[in-house]
């Protein structure tokens, strides 16, 4: 049962709770001190807001398909079972982080919101270092030489 503890990233927030808290607090932010220093009209925001929206969806859907269908758990508090690298997995190295930061960012510009602006910046770093540094180092651990190859041939963020 300890080797089971100590076979995983050891991430002890889940990282989607990171993009909750921020965007929570930009909309709360948002809510109760406006900031509309320009405006925008809808159509554009609507347009560029839904484009990035769609790609965070690709990176989210086609992560979590290919997790499934490789029998890899998406959960940072499991055990990691192989390397993937079909599906988004062949642009980013954290898909599923990656479509969280771009759906905040597709939020904010949907709502032009300057606080949610300000949130992603905040999810980017919360992501670097309390889930994706600890999970390279788990994952450069248990892989070696497998994970510092796809390592170099993937980018960490796109």
């Amino acid at each position: 049962m300890d080797k089971k503890l100590k076979d995983s990233a050891a991430i002890r927030i889940p990282p989607p709770l990171f993009f909750f808290v921020c965007l929570g607090f930009g909309l709360l932010a948002e809510y109760y001190f406006p900031i509309h220093l320009i405006s925008l009209s809808l159509i554009p925001r609507v347009i560029v807001g839904c484009i990035i929206l769609l790609v965070s969806g690709y990176f989210a859907v086609s992560a979590f398909v290919v997790l499934i269908k490789n029998k890899t758990p998406f959960d940072t508090a499991k055990s990691t079972i192989k390397i993937v690298t079909d599906g988004s997995f062949r642009f980013s190295r954290n898909p599923l982080y990656l479509s969280l930061l771009l759906l905040l960012f597709g939020i904010a510009v949907l709502m032009f919101s300057l606080w949610l602006f300000f949130t992603i910046p905040i999810l980017y770093i919360l992501f670097l270092y309390k889930a994706v540094k600890p999970e390279e180092t788990y994952l450069l651990q248990k892989f070696g030489e497998e994970y510092l190859d796809y390592s170099t041939k993937v980018r960490r963020w796109i």
